[in-house]
């Protein structure tokens, strides 16, 4: 517990000084006008959709919304809401008037959260729909506009740098993933690893391009498997980016920057580690 709990407090620190590092290498080859102008250009487009086709994004959401409350009444989340009154009224309830009212007010109250919840879960829905579309666009030409002059502002910095040979995993592949799968029937833990997925996962995507002809498949996978906490904290850090204004327009360029500056700084970190081992 002690090795898991420094690996990855070592992770965070090593996660925000390549953040760090990524956003001061953004002032070079037009990195942080390419990356402003395309975020600018990528939420105007979204915006002039979403007024454009409103309705069909507000349909949308309230499906999204009602397909949720629909699962989460079926798994027993929503037990708190007071239930629906159903069936035809008794005689006894029909002579008791206060009865009567009592069972009519408990039906509105359920009805009033409900619609509430569905409230809620359409505007959440809208918002993540934009934030996804919008997102996903601005990955798209990561690539060709950002990630080849990154990785050359990036390659300045590290001027007698090589890749070392060695550091192959022990560990079968093939076991892991069978053991990750096996472990998603854990409730708790299925949604641990969710999030886990969901914030590393602009990292994992831009990963392996931004190794080529820099580290072989083998050592590819042999530092991603090193650096998941790194990786984790670093695709957190990036997420809490997109929330400042400004600074968010740099997060395609500063994606890049980061994860070359990752894989040179941590590589080197592990090699020196196994050799003093």
């Amino acid at each position: 517990m002690k090795n898991t709990l420094t690996n990855w407090s070592l992770g965070a620190r090593e996660a925000l000084s390549c953040l760090m590092l990524g956003v001061r290498d953004t002032r070079h080859a037009g990195l942080w006008w390419r990356s402003a102008l395309w975020c600018t250009v990528v939420v105007a487009v979204w915006l002039a959709l979403y007024l454009h086709f409103g309705r069909f994004f507000l349909e949308l959401s309230a499906i999204l919304a009602m397909l949720s409350v629909t699962g989460l009444m079926g798994l027993g989340v929503m037990q708190g809401v007071a239930p629906i009154a159903t069936g035809p009224a008794t005689v006894s309830q029909m002579s008791n008037v206060a009865g009567s009212l009592g069972s009519l007010g408990q039906a509105l109250l359920s009805i009033a959260q409900i619609a509430l919840v569905l409230l809620a879960l359409a505007t959440f829905f809208y918002l993540l729909v934009f934030i996804v579309a919008s997102i996903g666009t601005a990955r798209l030409p990561l690539r060709w506009l950002f990630l080849a002059r990154a990785k050359e502002v990036v390659a300045r910095r590290y001027a007698l740098w090589q890749a070392p040979a060695g550091l192959e995993r022990t560990r079968p592949r093939w076991l892991w993933r069978m053991l990750l799968v096996l472990s998603l029937l854990i409730p708790i833990w299925a949604l641990c690893v969710l999030v886990v997925w969901l914030l590393a996962c602009n990292v994992w995507l831009i990963y392996g391009a931004a190794a080529e002809g820099v580290l072989d498949k083998e050592q590819q996978r042999a530092l991603r498997h090193q650096q998941r906490p790194a990786i984790v904290f670093l695709g957190l850090l990036l997420c809490l980016l997109m929330l400042v204004p400004v600074l968010n327009l740099l997060l395609p360029a500063v994606l890049c920057t980061s994860v070359c500056h990752l894989q040179r700084r941590s590589w080197r970190k592990a090699v020196l580690v196994k050799e003093s081992t």
